[in-house]
């Protein structure tokens, strides 16, 4: 969307220093051309107003600053703090989407459910959606910013590490579709406990108003315990017999490493075929049918739609390395229920498999027992070896054989190089400061 410098002053209570014509709003000189408006965010560690001089060589259309920048000519307008700034203008840049908006938030599964809900409101014309991790007090103006102006429809993921974000997420998107997936032992440090991820992921759901769609996970005990307020529409889903949109029975297909699924809603029975591994993602397409109900739409439409869905990132992608093994690249992030998802696919595939788990950061007090529940949980899966990797990961490990355990991924990738044969399936997962993903790279071959 593009603003003028009138706009933006009006947006975000700024002055206009000098005007300007209407461009998009960026926040990184790299992505900078004449059509555009630099923001210049300022935190503890950085301050882009000193990167003020590379906005004006790549022609920024003007700039939105907090302070008087020495050498700037251009359009500007003046604002007391930037970041509030950029928030105010996400706030302006939702008014203009006509379609629904659609916010959702989770432990575990934020961004394969996002894909697949852009897919499943294709009948609402252009769908605009988060890129990237771009789901947090930034990530979410900076998305709704980036929505063009025919955006038929807003998918926006929302992500928290501490109190009170996803309150101002929620008041900055102001969606019309409200979905929590799960409540999971997520950034436990920062949130205080199971409970206190519940709150914060809850208060997405509790601030709606009336009218607004509130959808639920009915297998999650957690979710189910957030209240819904009066006069919001609330509709669940899940295996549970009562939910509304009930996931009746969900299967991986080994052959072609898909995931078929049966969903009821509405006395409609509905086939999808998810062209993934991952019995959990049946419940992500679950919830994705479940807004596409919300919203009045075909629901054979959505179905079919969400058959073109693709792993995002190192999100159980399936690879094939140079030796024929079939490598499951799920290595993006991880949690105990993230981890226990994907050993049960892990497990529903046919050979030798071997499961390759890096530490899991943020668990708070009892990290060590988290641990120690998902090397057990991986050893009662029957599988040939469980290659534990990381310092916290090393210390939950069992006596016995079928363990493997690493300080680092570096002194795992010579053994695994010598067992891995083809026809073998390996899961790579950890936490995103864990790396797991350069041990695949290293079995790949990749520098």
């Amino acid at each position: 969307m593009k603003f003028t410098a009138t706009e933006i002053a009006e947006a975000t209570g700024g002055a206009v220093v000098r005007d300007g014509g209407a461009g998009v709003v960026l926040t990184d000189t790299r992505t900078l051309d004449g059509g555009s408006w630099f923001l210049a965010l300022a935190g503890e560690r950085f301050d882009a107003h000193d990167f003020a001089g590379q906005a004006a060589s790549a022609g920024a259309l003007g700039a939105v600053f907090s302070r008087a920048v020495e050498g700037w000519s251009g359009a500007e307008v003046r604002v007391a703090d930037t970041t509030v700034a950029l928030q105010d203008l996400g706030r302006a840049a939702r008014d203009r989407i006509a379609g629904p908006v659609v916010g959702l938030t989770g432990s575990a599964g934020k961004t394969t459910t996002r894909a697949m809900l852009a897919l499943a409101l294709g009948e609402l014309g252009t769908v605009h959606q988060t890129v990237g991790n771009l789901n947090n007090q930034l990530g979410v103006p900076m998305t709704l910013c980036a929505a063009p102006e025919d955006c038929g429809a807003a998918v926006v993921e929302m992500g928290t590490s501490s109190h009170g974000e996803i309150a101002l997420l929620a008041d900055i998107a102001r969606p019309d579709v409200r979905i929590v997936l799960n409540v999971g032992a997520a950034h436990l440090e920062e949130l205080g406990g199971l409970e206190g991820v519940a709150r914060e992921k809850g208060t997405l759901l509790t601030s709606a108003r009336p009218g607004d769609v509130v959808i639920r996970n009915r297998d999650d005990v957690h979710v189910m315990r957030i209240d819904v307020p009066e006069g919001a529409r609330s509709i669940t889903y899940g295996n549970h017999v009562d939910a509304d949109v009930r996931l009746v029975s969900a299967e991986i297909h080994a052959e072609s490493l898909s995931t078929r699924a049966e969903i009821t809603v509405d006395g409609q029975r509905l086939a999808l075929s998810v062209p993934s591994p991952g019995l959990h993602l049946a419940s992500n397409a679950a919830s994705a049918i479940a807004a596409a109900f919300a919203l009045g739409l075909d629901l054979e439409r959505a179905a079919k739609a969400i058959g073109s869905y693709e792993a995002v990132g190192m999100r159980l992608r399936c690879e094939r390395l140079p030796n024929g093994v079939l490598a499951i690249n799920d290595a993006y992030n991880a949690n105990p229920d993230s981890m226990k998802a994907s050993l049960r696919t892990l497990a529903a595939l046919p050979g030798r498999r071997v499961a390759v788990l890096g530490d899991m950061l943020e668990l708070g007090t009892d990290e060590a027992q988290h641990h120690t529940d998902v090397a057990e949980y991986a050893m009662g899966l029957g599988l040939e070896r469980v290659v534990l990797v990381g310092p916290r990961m090393r210390v939950a490990a069992p006596a016995s054989e079928q363990v493997w355990t690493f300080e680092s991924g570096a002194d795992a990738v010579a053994p695994l190089s010598r067992f891995l044969t083809a026809g073998d399936t390996a899961l790579f997962k950890g936490s995103r400061g864990a790396r797991v993903e350069r041990i695949l790279q290293a079995l790949a071959g990749e520098s």
